[in-house]
């Protein structure tokens, strides 16, 4: 037995539930107004009878102030006497006035009721309290006759109702049926409409044939041909080409006018195709030699094709059949597609798995794998090879300065040097950003090394002109040797890589073979860089303060602070120790920025209190200064600590200024804009010429310490200070001296005009509380200098 559907089964309990939910809702309704009706009743029931309690309340109250209080009794007992059926209520009344209530009058009447009403009535000496009940038949609070027809009018209307819907439920359901057997009637005569035109279709497609071709056709060329990026070629069956779409043509190079009709797509195969027999001439397409399936679809397949000048292509192919109405074969239809791009993508995928796609050397997959195979070689025939780690120093500046795409031309020429200077058979790889590595396998003597080593050198001095630049860039190489240093791979790499810190440590542009004692020292390093970035979270770092002073009266002009790291087991660590350190790893950026932020709190400290109202000078960093938030940076600490930007001197080396000139000039004059002083630190050690520094907006130059130790016992080194103070205050630049020692050479300075100085001699750096202490101390002495010099004149 078939099942109703679920639409049936839900239409079948909606008409079983409808007459039920009509007669709840009118039956619903109508107790709803009974109610309401009832509630009108009893609210009009006991206002009449209120009205009259008070009614009578007044009545006793009146005769009580008319009589006397010896008569009270029996005026109100007569008053009430008088047509108590007309009252239509009974009253009690008792006396309140004594230790027990006293009955004073009571109708004989009285019937205990739903409804009392009660009063007290307070006069001199009388003190009674009234209760009003209504007589039986009298202010009732039961149902009316209205509300009793309502009450009963509620079912009957409510049944009535479902019937009604029940009713037109039935007539519904005898309208649909006769509905739904209309339809059937109507479905049987469609459904044979429908055959007749189905006949009626074959009988003229059958005698359409043609026609239908024609169009077929047409629709073929249309949506397949013109708008398909694959070569598709149709043949008939005895293999001449019947169509060649527009990819075809652009894919082989022939126009189809050139082909169709004439010539079957043997034409199209590379000459090794055809040699291999792979056509079957019957057909004009490959098929398969055996002959089974010559007259099945062949799978995708991979072969060469040619272009019209000759040219082959690696291609794919398909063949399938063509069939007529009655399952004959009437042709071949061939789609092929031009992969090589596919296949130079693949070929590019599998060079970058092994080789580096900026500069196209091996990579360090490629390096790893020719490293164990030169291990056991060298291990099979008892030789030797090296390992060189090669990284670019500073090259991170290039990038920051000039741009990624200048750092990557600078890698690819460089890459050519590297090549240029190993051996035939020797392998270079790049194996990071500014890391190469250099394979010498195998080896015969250790001389050999150091002769790739000081070519790799020689190489990169020779500068390389990117943009309008002349550039310099120098490596530092560590090498590690088999089997001295390593007998693995990963082990020989490890030690170079540390041979190479080495190198940088020692000043960078050289070379260092690694020795046990590199490890050593390695491990210190880490622990210390370690250590130093817990240092600033642990506040161990110090900011000492060195006085600058003016050559001729000695009176402080500037401090300047100087960063000290205060560890809590080896004490004050060397500044020189820990910098460098900084430096690479990036913890430089904070402890640079809690150095300026805390020189200047202090200077504003001094300020405040009275005690010195200087220029606070702080040195920058190169990672420092390449930040491109640097103006930002110095504004919220100018912001956060309140002290005046003209009392702010940011320091920077003249190598930092002059690495990229055009670069340092925008930032430097974004700082400037802000109001602060910016000075040249250590000038003489570079290349620059005071001319050039015109150019940027620097208020100070501070002669390097160098020139001035010996300025006294060497004429030229005070031939440079001398010329360096005479041509930089032509330049309208304030000139300090650094390192100053003695009294012989604060002598010559003051004779040369100098217009500051620092060092030994006044000074040295101390921690703020010392500084403040001598502040202090000049204070209370009046004195506005340190031990005044006297002057030459």
């Amino acid at each position: 037995m078939r099942r109703p559907p679920l639409s049936s089964l839900a239409s079948l309990a909606w008409q079983a539930i409808l007459p039920l939910l009509v007669f709840v809702t009118l039956w619903g309704g109508i107790a709803r107004f009974e109610r309401a009706a009832f509630d009108a009743e009893q609210s009009q029931s006991m206002a009449r009878f209120q009205q009259t309690a008070s009614l009578q309340i007044e009545r006793i109250r009146h005769a009580l102030q008319s009589g006397t209080t010896a008569n009270a009794q029996a005026s109100v007992a007569q008053l009430l006497g008088e047509r108590r059926d007309a009252r239509n209520v009974s009253i009690e009344i008792l006396d309140l006035g004594g230790a027990q209530p006293r009955p004073v009058f009571r109708d004989e009447t009285l019937r205990p009721a739903a409804i009392l009403y009660t009063e007290q009535i307070k006069l001199e000496h009388l003190h009674w309290l009234v209760e009003i009940s209504p007589l039986p038949g009298h202010y009732s609070l039961l149902p009316g006759p209205t509300v009793q027809a309502l009450r009963w009018g509620g079912p009957v209307v409510g049944l009535l109702g479902a019937l009604i819907i029940a009713l037109l439920q039935s007539r519904n359901r005898n309208i649909r049926r006769q509905v739904l057997r209309q339809t059937a009637a109507l479905e049987r005569m469609n459904h044979q409409l429908e055959a007749s035109n189905a006949a009626l279709q074959r009988e003229v497609a059958r005698r359409a044939d043609s026609e239908r071709e024609l169009r077929a056709t047409t629709a073929l060329q249309k949506a397949i041909l013109d708008g398909s990026d694959y070569a598709i070629i149709s043949t008939d069956i005895h293999g001449m080409i019947e169509l060649f779409n527009p990819a075809a043509e652009r894919i082989f190079g022939w126009r189809a006018d050139e082909l169709i009709g004439r010539s079957t797509p043997t034409l199209l195969y590379a000459e090794e195709e055809l040699v291999h027999g792979v056509i079957d001439h019957a057909s004009g397409f490959p098929g398969i030699e055996n002959g089974e399936r010559q007259h099945e679809a062949v799978h995708l397949q991979e072969l060469n094709l040619r272009r019209k000048d000759g040219e082959s292509f690696p291609a794919t192919l398909s063949v399938s059949p063509l069939r007529d109405e009655t399952g004959a074969i009437r042709g071949h239809l061939g789609i092929a597609s031009d992969i090589g791009q596919q296949k130079a993508a693949e070929s590019r995928i599998r060079f970058l798995a092994h080789y580096d796609a900026l500069t196209e050397l091996p990579n360090r997959n490629h390096f790893g794998q020719r490293l164990n195979e030169a291990l056991l070689r060298c291990k099979a025939q008892d030789e030797q090879l090296a390992v060189l780690f090669i990284d670019l120093d500073r090259f991170k500046y290039v990038n920051d300065s000039l741009g990624h795409q200048a750092g990557d031309q600078l890698l690819q020429v460089l890459s050519k040097r590297f090549m240029a200077c190993v051996r035939n058979g020797d392998l270079v790889a790049r194996v990071g950003g500014d890391e190469f590595i250099i394979l010498l396998s195998p080896l015969r003597d250790r001389d050999e090394i150091g002769e790739v080593a000081d070519r790799v050198l020689a190489a990169l001095r020779q500068p390389v002109d990117l943009r309008g630049h002349q550039l310099t860039v120098t490596p530092s190489i560590g090498i590690a040797l088999y089997p001295e240093h390593g007998s693995d791979g990963e082990t020989l790499v490890k030690h170079a890589d540390v041979a190479m810190y080495k190198a940088k440590e020692d000043g960078r542009n050289l070379y260092r073979f690694f020795d046990r004692q590199m490890s050593l020292h390695m491990s210190e390093r880490l622990a210390l860089e370690s250590e130093l970035r817990r240092a600033l979270e642990r506040n161990e770092f110090i900011v000492y303060y060195q006085p600058q002073l003016d050559v001729h009266s000695g009176e402080i002009t500037g401090m300047e602070a100087l960063l000290r790291w205060n560890h809590p087991e080896h004490g004050l660590v060397p500044p020189d120790r820990f910098i460098p350190i900084a430096e690479d790893s990036g913890l430089i950026l904070p402890i640079g920025a809690w150095v300026l932020r805390a020189a200047c709190a202090q200077a504003r400290t001094w300020r405040d209190s009275g005690l010195l109202d200087v220029q606070m000078a702080v040195n920058l960093s190169a990672r420092q200064f390449d930040q491109q938030d640097l103006p930002e940076l110095v504004a919220s600490v100018i912001d956060g600590t309140g002290l005046p930007p003209d009392r702010l001197e940011l320091e920077l080396t003249e190598s930092l200024v002059m690495r990229d000139p055009e670069r340092s000039s925008e930032t430097l004059s974004r700082c400037k804009a802000l109001g602060l002083k910016i000075a040249v630190d250590d000038f003489g050690t570079g290349y620059s010429s005071l001319a050039y520094l015109r150019r940027f907006p620097i208020d100070r130059l501070k002669i390097d310490r160098s020139f001035i130790k010996d300025v006294v016992d060497e004429p030229d080194d005070a031939a440079i200070a001398q010329t360096i103070i005479a041509m930089a205050h032509s330049l309208r630049l304030t000139v300090v001296a650094e390192g100053v020692e003695d009294e012989a050479q604060l002598r010559l300075l003051q004779r040369w005009d100098c217009d500051i100085y620092q060092g030994f001699l006044s000074s040295r750096p101390q921690p703020a509380d010392a500084i403040t202490s001598l502040l202090l101390g000049m204070k209370a002495a009046r004195v506005s200098s340190l031990s005044p010099p006297a002057s030459v004149f």
